[in-house]
């Protein structure tokens, strides 16, 4: 159709708007009270041919959907057009998905408390931030952060979760994260386990319908086989820590004769009064559920020898800055053994296989290191000789020569 614009005539005394020409090549006049008017039933003409084409493309069954609908919005008072607006704002969530970046999905929790003035400081949001809620340790917060971190820097950090495919996530677990890292099959059914739970948060807040990790294939692990320190060793590193490290010896002591974590150790507080962990009476370490991994309370026994070597100097717990001198004890502790690598949880393990050799009971061992019977069974049964267990437990300040 040839642009055409509005005529200002005068009709029956009055001034009206007009529209004249061809449409389709037939003649057509329209008359308008205002220019407005009919600049807009013009600007209409020139959309006709396209809407034409596009009513023929459709199917006979979406023609009469559309009718249909136009013919319910036109009895209840509103276009067709603002009632599917309406719905884009209002059903979203309920009858489809929201929209959600993998950047905002995992949020943030707030300030990060290993900097005294955080550079970066947010306000908690998304998973990171609802996690929060749940009382995770700081330590645990932390590491769920910086895999999800390493897995919105390989996606790209503008990627809508509902486009996240079980192939991304395997390419991201192969390739060893963002950097490209080697990472053994624990850390990847780690990793994995990370992303799992951001997904199945997104399923509660309707960002996606089913978690992509489902899809992949369960990861298997090595058997564990725990690494235990001979009673040498053992005599070495005590030796070492009295000598070089004495503020973390109480320390490696609840860990080798006691089996309490590393972590777990340093939430204790000696002293007087309600706070105090020490039970002298009953020669016990007694947690609050807070301190424990396990969020359980839990008494644990003090051996003749964990107590001997408690004795040699003044217990002041909590250690300060005890991450620290505790990373360095044991730095030193590797080269006095000769080392290239620091077994992981040696001494703790070494505890949980002299106990059950020792002893033969498993509960009570399990109790103590605050895990099950299954895991004492399945990890430490028989890794030590009976008279190697009985000349672990007779190891004495004096006797550290012998």
């Amino acid at each position: 159709m040839k642009v055409i614009e509005p005529k200002k005539w005068k009709v029956n005394g009055e001034v009206r708007w007009v529209f004249d020409g061809k449409i389709n090549g037939k003649r057509k006049r329209e008359q308008f009270d205002t220019k407005k008017a009919c600049e807009l039933f013009i600007k209409a003409q020139t959309k006709e041919p396209l809407i034409a084409a596009w009513w023929s493309e459709l199917t006979v069954s979406e023609r009469v959907d559309i009718h249909a609908a136009h013919n319910r919005a036109k009895e209840d008072g509103f276009s067709l057009l603002s009632a599917v607006e309406t719905h884009a704002v209002q059903g979203r969530g309920k009858t489809h998905l929201k929209k959600m970046t993998l950047k905002e999905a995992v949020g943030s929790t707030g300030k990060d408390k290993r900097w005294k003035n955080d550079p970066n400081e947010r306000q908690p949001s998304g998973f990171l931030g609802d996690k929060l809620l749940t009382n995770l340790s700081v330590g645990s917060l932390n590491t769920l952060r910086c895999g999800l971190e390493n897995f919105v820097r390989f996606a790209g950090p503008d990627l809508q979760c509902r486009v996240v495919s079980p192939e991304l996530i395997k390419s991201w677990l192969i390739s060893g994260g963002d950097k490209e890292a080697h990472w053994e099959s624990n850390t990847q059914k780690h990793y994995s386990g990370h992303v799992r739970n951001l997904f199945n948060w997104c399923i509660r807040q309707d960002v996606v319908k089913e978690n992509p990790v489902e899809k992949l294939e369960k990861i298997n692990l090595d058997p564990f086989d725990p690494y235990v320190l001979t009673v040498d060793e053992c005599r070495k590193i005590l030796k070492l820590c009295r000598e070089q490290h004495p503020e973390v010896l109480p320390l490696l002591i609840l860990n080798l004769f006691c089996g309490i974590r590393p972590s777990e150790t340093r939430r204790l507080k000696s002293g007087k009064g309600r706070d105090c962990n020490f039970d002298w009476d009953d020669n016990e370490v007694v947690f609050k559920a807070k301190q424990t991994k396990t969020k359980m309370r839990r008494a644990v026994e003090m051996s003749e020898n964990c107590l001997a070597w408690i004795k040699l100097q003044e217990l002041n717990l909590p250690v300060t800055n005890a991450n620290h001198k505790w990373h360095w004890f044991l730095q030193d502790a590797k080269k006095e053994l000769e080392y290239e690598m620091w077994p992981h949880d040696c001494i703790r393990h070494s505890f949980c296989s002299y106990g059950l050799r020792h002893s033969g009971n498993a509960a009570k061992v399990a109790l103590q290191a605050g895990h099950t019977e299954q895991i004492m069974f399945r990890h430490y049964l028989k890794l030590v000789s009976k008279a190697n267990a009985e000349k672990f437990w007779n190891i004495f300040p004096e006797k550290l020569a012998a």
